[in-house]
């Protein structure tokens, strides 16, 4: 009975944490109009390599619901003052695996010394998502949004899994809260796109305090889910839903 009791009473505590912090998602069937005119370019024949000399192609793609590039330069002062958003972004997604979204940077550079630069100082701040070196592919969607095809940087693209370039940014994202939005209003058109929202277990088209519930109650063994839904709320990837796949669950309602 106390152990009964002990359950119910940590149940109540995270409900009752759930209805004080968390606030409805509010996204809008289509994101904030961001529109370039590479939207809907194709990138999936691009090939390049990695700032490691690794190659690296269109296949990338298939990778991640969301793909974010980031057309950037050393010295570029925008590039510079939105390379910290970037950083939160991909460490915000790299510890919530399943919603699926990965980050890119692409370096345009004129000159090869340019390159070592990018190198070193990704490698002094701590920017350790991918990077690549700009290709013609991803010249070409740069110039096809920059006035009279000239390249433009900073640019950001979002990227379905297909290699479709579904928005474009021209010029500095700005602020992390700007990019953060962006990202995930794409991931929730993009994941319905694909039959499901991941988290979402109670399918109601978006990831809620609902959910999040619902993982906590399975985790502490008060109900079992289905199959399924254990697929989308598996967040660890481990085939089974625990209770950091509740909290990531929570953290996906709050957009923390």
């Amino acid at each position: 009975m106390n152990k009964l009791n002990c359950i119910v009473k940590r149940l109540a505590a995270f409900a009752l944490a759930l209805v004080l912090l968390a606030s409805p998602l509010g996204i809008d069937a289509e994101p904030a109009p961001v529109r370039g005119s590479a939207v809907g370019m194709d990138l999936t024949g691009f090939t390049s390599v990695t700032f490691g000399g690794e190659p690296v192609d269109g296949s990338i793609f298939s990778d991640a619901t969301v793909t974010v590039i980031n057309l950037w330069q050393r010295w570029c002062g925008p590039c510079m003052i939105e390379l910290p958003h970037f950083l939160a972004l991909h460490e915000y997604y790299s510890a919530t695996p399943a919603a699926d979204v990965q980050v890119w940077g692409a370096l345009y550079y004129e000159h090869s010394y340019e390159v070592q630069d990018a190198v070193n100082y990704v490698n002094e701040n701590g920017y350790f998502w991918n990077h690549m070196l700009i290709c013609d592919e991803l010249l070409d969607a740069a110039n096809a949004g920059s006035p009279e095809g000239l390249t433009s940087i900073p640019q950001t693209l979002i990227v379905d899994r297909s290699g479709i370039v579904r928005a474009q940014v021209v010029g500095k994202v700005d602020s992390e809260a700007e990019l953060f939005e962006l990202v995930s209003e794409w991931l929730e058109i993009l994941s319905a796109e694909e039959g499901f929202v991941p988290g979402d277990l109670d399918g109601s088209g978006s990831v809620n305090a609902a959910d999040a519930i619902l993982a906590m109650r399975h985790a502490m063994g008060l109900i079992t889910l289905t199959a399924e839904q254990i697929e989308i709320g598996d967040v660890e990837g481990n085939g089974s839903i625990g209770v950091s796949d509740a909290v990531a669950i929570l953290r996906l309602a709050m957009e923390l």
